[in-house]
């Protein structure tokens, strides 16, 4: 059940977090939300983490079950699914035991009686058509009326050319094509393949005859010659020839490397390495000294700087750069990089660090989770047990009583 959540979740937060600035949080037993002026929208009453859709809604969860509200907390969709999936729009599949219909949460309506165990991805738009499985056949739903296209189910139902309302139905191994606005055959399932051509037009193959289709049902004979020669383009045999493989990945690219010096000290090089062995002539060579330890914390050609290096001194972690020059001082027990920004720790309390060295935060959430770009915030938890969001940007924290 909380898979279920999970994949709503990121689908919902990169859709439209970006349109609101409102921010859930954990009160340490509940989830709520506020908005940018961390006023409290909902209060914490939910079991996960939600945000708002499009502006307008949040599929929350209570009580173990999925359900949607409004941004004044009120109950749009009772909490009594399974499992709530955003199929297209507001439109979503909602489950319970192992069965889904499709509902609207944003008016709270069930949009179809009809109940199925599975889809695939809809496609066109007016109206919106949308292949559900039934017991063990496949059939295509209108997703405005919620009806099934047509009543016959088929072992496979497939999309034939973007713009044409054109489903491939398949029953054993004979296919056919449906008129997904009327639901009347185009092509009956009678034919071994099928090949599509442009504006809604196919070859139906059965055996040595090709019958050519058009779009809105009419036929004729079609070119079985034509079509085998397209069909059966010749194809040129390849050769190989044995060559040494060596054990070593191939590299083939500018990076930094590390090696430990005598006396203490280490080297650090530019270089272009095919192998990770093979000796090279570095592009460029510095010497640190004074350093426990030296590793590579990241390297990237395009950025200033453009590699740093994680060291530790009487006992202490910092940042330098290849040259020498320090960016962080070694006064922290570990740093972590990750990716768009340094996550320091000291006393087993964590900080936020900005890669232009902007501090969000020293060394004093109990935990730094990840960063939400679209939301352009990162989620953080307290030392109180409080979860919620810091703004990336000015460190702002939208939790209740614990803002800065």
């Amino acid at each position: 059940m909380k898979q279920y959540f999970c994949l709503l979740l990121t689908f919902i937060a990169v859709q439209c977090i970006a349109q609101s600035r409102k921010f859930p949080y954990y009160n340490g037993s509940k989830w709520g939300l506020v908005n940018d002026s961390v006023q409290e929208m909902v209060p914490p009453k939910y079991d996960a983490e939600f945000w708002i859709f499009r502006d307008k809604i949040a599929i929350v969860q209570q009580g173990g079950l999925y359900g949607s509200i409004g941004t004044d907390g009120s109950t749009v969709l009772p909490c009594r699914y399974d499992s709530i999936f955003i199929i297209k729009g507001f439109t979503a599949a909602a489950g319970l035991k192992h069965k889904f219909r499709l509902v609207d949460i944003s008016t709270g309506k069930e949009l179809s009686g009809v109940e199925f165990n599975k889809w695939g991805e809809s496609r066109h738009d007016r109206p919106a058509i949308l292949p559900v499985n039934i017991g063990k056949k496949w059939y295509f739903m209108n997703m405005v009326t919620g009806q099934l296209i047509s009543k016959q189910g088929y072992d496979e139902v497939g999309f034939v050319t973007t713009g044409y309302y054109e489903g491939m139905i398949r029953q054993g191994n004979k296919y056919g094509v449906l008129d997904l606005a009327t639901g009347a055959l185009i092509a009956p399932v009678q034919y071994d393949h099928l090949v599509y051509r442009s504006q809604g037009t196919f070859d139906a193959i059965a055996g040595e005859n090709v019958t050519f289709y058009t779009a809105d049902g009419k036929s004729r004979p079609g070119n079985a010659a034509a079509l085998t020669q397209n069909q059966q383009a010749p194809t040129a045999a390849a050769t190989f020839n044995d060559a040494p493989v060596s054990d070593e990945p191939y590299i083939g690219y500018m990076s930094m490397y590390v090696a430990k010096g005598q006396g203490g000290d280490w080297r650090v090089t530019y270089e272009k390495r095919n192998y990770l062995s093979a000796p090279v002539k570095p592009a460029s060579e510095f010497l640190l000294k004074g350093y426990t330890s030296v590793e590579k914390f990241y390297y990237d050609e395009t950025l200033q700087p453009k590699a740093l290096l994680k060291v530790t001194q009487n006992g202490k972690t910092g940042l330098v750069t290849p040259e020498g020059e320090v960016m962080l001082p070694c006064i922290y027990d570990s740093i972590r990089n990750e990716g768009g920004y340094y996550v320091p720790q000291v006393a087993g309390k964590e900080g936020v660090i900005k890669t232009n060295w902007k501090v969000l935060s020293p060394p004093v959430l109990k935990r730094v989770y990840r960063a939400n770009y679209e939301a352009a915030a990162y989620l953080v938890e307290m030392p109180d047990g409080k979860k919620g969001y810091m703004d990336m940007y000015n460190g702002k924290i939208y939790i209740p009583e614990t803002a800065r």
